[in-house]
């Protein structure tokens, strides 16, 4: 049986989250030594890489409402010369940690999944020291991230509307003026937007890119099709994906917008 965090951490954490997380940090004032706490860290890409930057004298939390990702990232070695990490199962609001325990808190790619936005900037709050820092990534329009654009007008040409939706739940929040206007809403003060860029590539080619369709939200429609279904769709697919060809691989721009914000 296929393990979906697994997939999740053996082909779409090297392509898209680690390398987002290290953009990510660095647009914070992370420093050695810092107590830095990551939400939603699934299988834990930006908290391995904030325990590299913060060195053994630092201390990473890192919770995740998910078990299974979280014996995935639980079951990596740590980094050499990194702080520790505990991971912690537990939703975004609200946080099974203590108040005024952390330096940095940390939030990629979740917080438009999370069912109450608000609370959950409210707890991150609750968790910094005063004077703290917060740093939230959300992806910007669908349509800058091309690879998911591909997957959406196959889904749109095959299997309708219902299907593409599902794949847009990244995107459903690429506004950086509501992000900042809900940031502030908890408290946060000095909001700082930017909006980065990105590549996602898949170096064995759109094979490789339609195994990770296993771990994305469309998996669980894409299992559950007749044959002829999902080979119509994959044949699309491919069509779709022509132009992100590169020799033997695939790449894909992508755009996100972050955020920095003081407690």
């Amino acid at each position: 049986m296929v393990s979906i965090p697994q997939v999740y951490d053996d082909l779409l954490v090297p392509r898209i989250f680690a390398p987002w997380a290290e953009i990510l940090l660095d647009h914070t004032s992370i420093a050695p030594g810092m107590r830095v706490l990551d939400v939603a860290t699934g299988s834990g890409p930006v908290a391995r890489c904030a325990a590299i930057r913060i060195g053994p004298a630092g201390h990473v939390t890192a919770t995740d409402i998910a078990e299974p990702m979280l014996r995935v990232a639980r079951a990596k070695p740590p980094a050499e010369n990194s702080a520790p990490i505990i991971y912690v199962q537990s939703p975004a609001a609200p946080l099974r940690v203590l108040s005024g325990a952390f330096d940095l808190v940390l939030c990629q790619q979740s917080l438009q999944f999370f069912p109450d936005r608000l609370a959950a900037l409210r707890e991150m709050k609750r968790a910094l020291k005063a004077g703290g820092e917060l740093a939230i990534a959300v992806w910007t329009e669908i349509s800058d991230n091309e690879w998911f654009t591909a997957i959406d007008r196959a889904l749109l040409a095959t299997l309708g509307a219902e299907a593409a939706t599902i794949n847009r739940a990244p995107f459903r929040w690429p506004e950086a003026d509501a992000l900042k206007a809900a940031i502030e809403a908890a408290g946060f003060s000095d909001v700082k937007l930017y909006r980065k860029e990105g590549t996602l590539t898949f170096e064995n080619g759109i094979e490789q890119a339609i195994d990770a369709l296993t771990a994305m939200p469309v998996g669980p429609i894409l299992e559950t099709l007749p044959k002829a279904q999902y080979e119509a769709f994959i044949d699309r697919l491919r069509s779709e994906a022509q132009p992100l060809l590169q020799g033997a691989a695939l790449i894909g721009k992508m755009a996100s917008n972050i955020a920095i914000a003081t407690a």
